[in-house]
């Protein structure tokens, strides 16, 4: 149970840097090779490897949309006794954000993270709202 405990604690950690646009208490999180993924067609989707593509990817991100909240819902672990950091969890969210033109979006999803010795060593997200990603970021160079 402790496990559970401290892996939700991290990752609230995590989704509360990147509220707060904290890219450095961000990569904290991340582990030496870690690979982020971003579902989809749009000019962000894909799969990023390493901490050098994943800190570009949240910039880019930053740049385009400054005002962003995130409301965490549910958060499960997968291995409730596990201790060490090394563990699954599930995080749903939602996601408001508005560019610099005011635009406002709305998007809901649910991140898979795998971290091992408390580190994130693989995330992906799953996200509902294509059609918004689509829009939100029409017209942006590849």
């Amino acid at each position: 149970m402790i496990g559970a405990i401290l892996a939700k604690k991290a990752a609230r950690d995590a989704f509360a840097a990147i509220d707060r646009h904290d890219l450095d208490a961000l990569m904290r999180a991340w582990g030496a090779e870690p690979v982020f993924e971003f579902p989809g067609g749009s000019v962000i989707a894909g799969r990023f490897e390493g901490r050098e593509r994943i800190r570009a990817w949240f910039e880019r991100w930053w740049s385009r949309f400054p005002t962003t909240t995130l409301t965490l819902g549910s958060i499960s672990v997968e291995r409730i006794g596990a201790l060490g950091g090394t563990n699954t969890i599930h995080v749903e969210w939602r996601l408001d954000e508005t560019d610099r033109e005011g635009r406002s979006f709305r998007i809901r999803g649910v991140t898979s993270l795998r971290a091992l010795g408390g580190k994130v060593v693989h995330a992906r997200d799953y996200v509902f709202d294509q059609d918004v990603i689509a829009a939100a970021w029409k017209g942006a160079a590849a």
